[in-house]
């Protein structure tokens, strides 16, 4: 396994992960179950600080896919501008999360910081799949604008081939 095929492994982490986290602290909140909403908030506390391998695994990610057939420098500076965002965004939401986690004890700040790690962490969720989209275009040309389309070169498929036999 090098770089490149670790930074796909680790970058479903958060992608998913926010969201299921996000789920449950919302069912917290509603419920109004302190034991569903601080498990939730340890998981996104957790998954903001696995971010951070993946932003860091990204580089030398690049390093090995830039000149493969079909990789253009286009795409992989996009995903990276909108990496550091999501980045910010996640880290930010993981801080949220700490401070509502700390001030439990306290009705109107734990209630303050909730609302706001449940906005950031859905913004961060809203940016971290764009950036998994813009991370695809990279090797996956059915993402792109423009999908190239097969060439006919006039010989049969082997399907057809094999119905004349």
């Amino acid at each position: 396994m090098n770089l490149a095929h670790l930074h796909l492994v680790l970058n479903h982490v958060p992608v998913i992960g926010i969201p299921i986290a996000l789920a449950f602290l919302l069912y917290g909140i509603v419920a109004k179950n302190m034991q569903i909403r601080r498990f939730a908030l340890l998981v996104l506390i957790t998954l903001a600080a696995a971010v951070l391998p993946v932003y860091l695994t990204g580089e030398p990610a690049e390093k090995i896919v830039e000149h493969l057939p079909g990789v253009a420098e286009s795409y992989i500076e996009a995903h990276e501008e909108a990496a550091e965002i999501s980045l910010v965004l996640t880290l930010f939401s993981g801080v949220v999360a700490f401070v509502a986690l700390w001030f439990q004890k306290n009705v109107k700040i734990e209630r303050l910081a909730n609302f706001i790690v449940t906005g950031a962490a859905s913004i961060a969720v809203f940016s971290l799949i764009y950036t998994a989209y813009l991370g695809g275009k990279i090797r996956h040309s059915e993402l792109r604008d423009r999908v190239a389309q097969p060439v006919d070169t006039g010989s049969e498929s082997v399907g057809e081939k094999d119905q004349d036999d």
